[in-house]
């Protein structure tokens, strides 16, 4: 058996320790003329017992995990008698290493501390310390040969090692994590591979033959079984009829025979109970487990039961691995559902600024060309020559398709980086442009000195200009845009004005949409002020410089 296999057959190293000790014990007496010191028969024939009492204990290990954990207190008591024995039968001043004072001691409370907890350690070190103590001064005052010396250092010793075992013991606690290998593929993806996963190491883990998940998702109207057999993994839909409601409900993680009718539970303070009679677990009726483990699995996503049967061996040791293994698959679950919102976010964000872009330029624009064309019919038929204007037009198609080769071009890079571009010199081409498109007249306000920006943010800044142009424009019927931009604290100020017609005088006025969307996703604020002489748009953005 593998060293990982024997950390979840702790009961059986215990009967197996045992034993071992009890078997050495009787070997160094009988190789050893000077001990037993008192009782030689009474002492051989209690020593043989308790030899033959361990090796029943071991076979009821290997053979039995509820008769195991039932009869561990009562071979704690054994034991405990078994050491205050050895004490009184080897104990003298001539005995320096022959007694098993210290190897039943620590072997006492390591097996509390494996087998239970902390409080079980100290309990157990307590009954030794003060039953030991109580007896030697018994024997003492008996008028038998015992140095008190010795037997104090002893004590001293004794008192050091339970020290070091409860701090141990308090150290180790009951979390326990377990991990298992995440399958490939996209992180928001691989939901049924991952359980596929889960399911498979369970199996591994604990050494079954079948493990099942039944799984009742919170958006879903039925119960989601996964089963792992030796064909492989079989995934079917049931009816959440008699299902759904215990696969809700959280139950305690336990070892279980539905034939023999009997548990045993991991309890909410962290220990372990014995339960006699019927186990109810509808799930394990319809899987015809008979013998096996069963624990819940908790999720954002929703709640089902992991069951596992068919083992070669089960152990109390099984109930702390599952509870752990069923926790992990909940955090799993969880961060598969993290990131499928996080991907879904950052989906529904690009998708969003692809659709501001294209509104803000290509949207615009085409209505813009709509309106010189039809300028340009009229122009026609007072027959005037429309050479020039044809012209103009087709240079503003050939400047709108740069502009959209640069859009494509940026989505497929994504970030610009740390590039920085001069956002006047961008600004002024940009309204000269809006001004010849529109046959509007529009101006740029600000300061001399150059004003560097990220590409990205450059970006950002002439689409908010451009969808404010042609709104002003289209739907203002403005004559004339001031565009005025400044920086402070680490902010960029952006005031757009128009002398147009404004936005109609009436409560819960529309906000231009694409603007406040753009505004809103690169954290800044925006304040709309419009009456009849016109409207006013002050933006402020962070600038990334800092204040």
């Amino acid at each position: 058996m593998s060293a990982k296999g024997w950390t979840r057959r702790t009961g059986r190293v215990i009967a197996t320790g045992r034993a071992v000790l009890a078997l050495t014990f009787l070997l160094a007496l009988w190789l050893d003329p000077v001990v037993p010191v008192r009782g030689v028969t009474l002492g051989y024939a209690l020593v043989s017992s308790y030899l033959l009492w361990t090796a029943l204990l071991m076979i009821i290990a290997w053979r039995s995990w509820w008769y195991d954990f039932r009869l561990a207190p009562v071979a704690q008591v054994v034991d405990i008698l078994m050491f205050l024995s050895a004490v009184y039968f080897t104990e003298s001043p001539f005995t320096e290493f022959q007694s098993p004072f210290l190897a039943f001691a620590a072997f006492m409370q390591v097996s509390a501390m494996v087998r239970w907890n902390w409080r079980a350690t100290a309990l157990t070190a307590l009954v030794l310390l003060s039953t030991n103590l109580a007896f030697g001064i018994t024997l003492y005052q008996m008028g038998l040969d015992i140095d008190l010396f010795r037997f104090s250092r002893r004590t001293i010793y004794m008192i050091v090692l339970s020290s070091i075992l409860i701090w141990l013991s308090m150290s180790r606690g009951s979390g326990r994590t377990v991990a298992f290998a995440e399958p490939p593929g996209i992180p928001g993806e691989r939901r049924d591979l991952l359980l596929d996963s889960a399911l498979r190491a369970a199996a591994a883990t604990l050494g079954a033959e079948q493990v099942a998940l039944a799984f009742a998702a919170s958006e879903e109207p039925w119960i989601e079984m996964r089963r792992l057999t030796a064909k492989g993994i079989v995934t079917e839909r049931l009816a959440p009829e008699g299902l759904a409601d215990e696969l809700l409900g959280r139950r305690s993680t336990a070892i279980f025979s539905r034939s023999r009718k009997r548990q045993l539970a991991l309890a909410e303070d962290g220990g372990l109970e014995a339960l006699d009679g019927p186990v109810e677990s509808r799930l394990a009726d319809l899987l015809g487990a008979d013998e096996g483990i069963i624990a819940s699995v908790q999720s954002v996503t929703g709640s089902g039961h992991l069951v596992a049967w068919d083992h070669k061996n089960l152990s109390f040791d099984d109930i702390a691995l599952v509870r752990a293994l069923a926790d992990e698959i909940g955090h799993a679950l969880d961060r598969e559902e993290m990131a499928r919102l996080a991907r879904s976010a950052a989906e529904t964000g690009v998708r969003q600024a692809v659709a501001r872009d294209l509104h803000d330029s290509v949207a615009q624009f085409l209505a813009g060309t709509l309106f010189r064309l039809e300028a340009l019919r009229r122009w026609i038929r007072e027959g005037n020559d429309p050479e020039g204007e044809i012209d103009s037009i087709k240079n503003a198609l050939r400047r709108e398709q740069g502009q959209l080769r640069l859009l494509i071009e940026r989505l497929r890079r994504g970030q610009e980086g740390d590039r920085r571009t001069e956002i006047g010199e961008e600004l002024r081409d940009l309204l000269a442009e809006a001004s010849g498109h529109w046959h509007i007249e529009t101006e740029l306000v600000m300061d001399q000195r150059p004003l560097p920006v990220s590409v990205q943010l450059s970006h950002e800044i002439r689409q908010l200009v451009r969808e404010a142009v042609a709104n002003a424009a289209r739907h203002g019927k403005c004559g004339k845009v001031k565009v005025e931009l400044s920086e402070q604290a680490g902010h960029l100020n952006l005031a757009i004005t128009d002398d147009g017609k404004g936005f109609p005088q009436i409560p819960n006025a529309p906000r231009p949409r694409s603007i406040s969307e753009r505004v809103e996703a690169l954290g800044g604020r925006f304040e709309l002020h419009s009456d009849g002489a016109g409207t006013r748009l002050a933006i402020a953005l962070r600038s990334g410089e800092p204040a």
